[in-house]
């Protein structure tokens, strides 16, 4: 086959594996649960604005504090890997192995497929966050692109993360959960520059005040965040390329 043509073959084989995973994100019982996930979103933080005057702050405390650095991480983290491994367990992952695409690109494709997974149950939290934060007037239009531009690039991060531990292991849940309580909440805490290697530590200083108008949006941050999901993304690659897998189960040959 031409360099031309594995190449055309080879997305193909990738963008067939998207295309699945939007059908099963269209279906009429997850259009429901994104409805319902915005919505159920939308109005319990609408309690915040019970008393007025704290409305803000508990508005940032529940936007940082619950969702960006407790519910993104722990979600993504054990839910990232999921594709790649239900492709083994079902067997599915047969079919992909014989269509002319590399490990790599497979990879790539559980990725992609897992990012948007995630994304369809993160998505709707946002939607509902910012419905709220306009109609409580604690949040204006920089504040609300800032949360969704961290929000959509921690997801990513942790989503690779995920993978990685996912190709590592069937035991993905577990590990997530450890990597999230040794690595998110153990050295971001430590201020001694290891901090840096933990994606809630720039997730924390990117949102920081963003209700209340101080933003003082920081890219260094969010390159920290991206390179993260970059090295674990290739790191996941190179382990997915070259471990062999029992396909029908969740473990390793």
């Amino acid at each position: 086959m031409s360099g031309a043509n594995g190449e055309k073959a080879a997305f193909g084989a990738v963008k067939g594996m998207l295309y699945m995973r939007i059908q099963e994100l269209t279906t009429t019982a997850a259009l429901v649960r994104f409805a319902i996930i915005a919505a159920s979103t939308f109005g319990l933080l609408l309690l915040v604005g019970f008393n007025e005057s704290e409305a803000r702050e508990r508005f940032q405390g529940l936007l940082v504090g619950a969702f960006a650095l407790k519910f993104l991480p722990i979600f993504c983290l054990t839910k990232g890997g999921e594709t790649l491994r239900g492709e083994l367990k079902d067997g599915t992952i047969e079919y992909l192995w014989v269509r002319p695409a590399s490990k790599v690109e497979l990879y790539l494709g559980f990725f992609l497929s897992g990012f948007l997974g995630t994304m369809w149950i993160v998505g709707p939290a946002l939607i509902g966050i910012s419905a709220a934060g306009v109609v409580l007037g604690v949040i204006g239009v920089g504040g609300l692109l800032t949360v969704w531009v961290v929000s959509v690039c921690v997801v990513a991060s942790f989503t690779a993360l995920s993978g990685a531990i996912g190709a590592f292991s069937s035991k993905f849940v577990v590990l997530g959960i450890f990597y999230y309580s040794f690595v998110e909440l153990g050295l971001a805490s430590i201020p001694n520059g290891v901090q840096k290697l933990a994606v809630s530590y720039h997730a924390e200083n990117l949102l920081r005040g963003v209700t209340f108008g101080a933003q003082g949006f920081e890219v260094g941050h969010l390159l920290w965040i991206a390179g993260i999901g970059a090295v674990a993304l290739g790191l996941g690659a190179a382990i997915f390329s070259q471990s062999h897998y029992v396909v029908g189960s969740e473990k390793e040959a």
